[in-house]
């Protein structure tokens, strides 16, 4: 299928606790689809992992303290946001920005209750890794609007 330039993207992000975190069978899916969506979006794809991992302990992340290193600064200073850069060290070597979001459980309440008065989403019976996988989702949209809004990025087509 032929897509059009009103149809293709011109960003593409992906959040997922697999990437640079390899846990299960979901890292090679996204490994192997980084590699394609690379060669057909050079640099323009960005995958979003949770910063869980020291960094001496990551063999997949490869730091790059310059990569958006404007923006992240901006986003630290002004958003209270803490986002490494880097390659994912995986085929067609993507870039990645692994997010700190433990800072977003102090707000998990006004989180919840904004997901339940917009969408419905029901949390009150939530266990097990609810909470973290929830803050990490929702500190990823944060990060994705922070890189659109620096970039005014309102004319290009964003998927996320």
């Amino acid at each position: 299928m032929q897509m059009d330039a009103k149809h293709t993207p011109d960003y593409i992000f992906e959040a997922s606790w697999e990437v640079c975190n390899k846990v299960g069978g979901i890292y090679t899916v996204l490994s192997t689809k980084a590699n394609s969506l690379q060669k057909l979006y050079k640099d323009k794809v960005f995958f979003i992992g949770p910063d869980v991992l020291q960094p001496s302990d990551n063999p997949w992340f490869l730091e790059e303290k310059e990569l958006y290193a404007d923006w992240r600064n901006f986003a630290r200073i002004n958003q209270n946001l803490e986002i490494r850069a880097g390659r994912w060290n995986v085929p067609g070597n993507p870039i990645v920005f692994l997010i700190k979001f433990d800072r977003f459980f102090e707000q998990k309440n006004s989180i919840y209750s904004e997901m339940w008065l917009d969408f419905g989403v029901d949390s009150m019976y939530a266990y097990g890794d609810y909470d973290e996988s929830s803050m990490f989702a929702y500190a990823s949209g944060v990060v994705i609007e922070s890189f659109y809004r620096f970039h005014r990025l309102e004319a290009c087509h964003v998927i996320a």
